[in-house]
This record gives C-alpha cells, sequence and structure tokens, in this order.
C-alpha cells in the first residue's frame, strides 16, 4: 500500500510514513508503543493507541 500524503505532523519524520499508510488503509487507529507516535493524540480521525487502549476500544466496539 502506498502512504497518502501527509503534512508534517509527527515529532519524528519517519512516523508521518506511518500516519500515512493509516490514512491510505482507512484505519480507525494505529497500535504502537512510540512514545513520540502516541504524543501525536491523532489526525484526520485516526488515533495512536496503545495496545490495552486498544484491545479495551475492541472489547467495547464488540460488545456494541
Amino acid at each position: 500500500m502506498r502512504p497518502a500524503s501527509a503534512p508534517r505532523i509527527a515529532p519524528d519524520p519517519d512516523d508521518d510514513v506511518v500516519i500515512g499508510t493509516a490514512l491510505a488503509a482507512k484505519a480507525d487507529f494505529i497500535v504502537t508503543g512510540d512514545q513520540l507516535l502516541l504524543s501525536v493524540g491523532g489526525y484526520q480521525g485516526i488515533e495512536p493507541l496503545t495496545v490495552s487502549e486498544a484491545l479495551s476500544r475492541i472489547d467495547a466496539e464488540s460488545k456494541t
């Protein structure tokens, strides 16, 4: 998958590629342990989440 274009938003420029790839994939969130990526807080509806946050969200959504 080719990453979508994203402005320079992450503290680490390599993380912009991760965000762009998530945009291209129409992902709901990015699961990461990278503190710099987690600090972004979100972009165009895609949030970086820790593993535990992602599991909690998936669990909550499966119950609705």
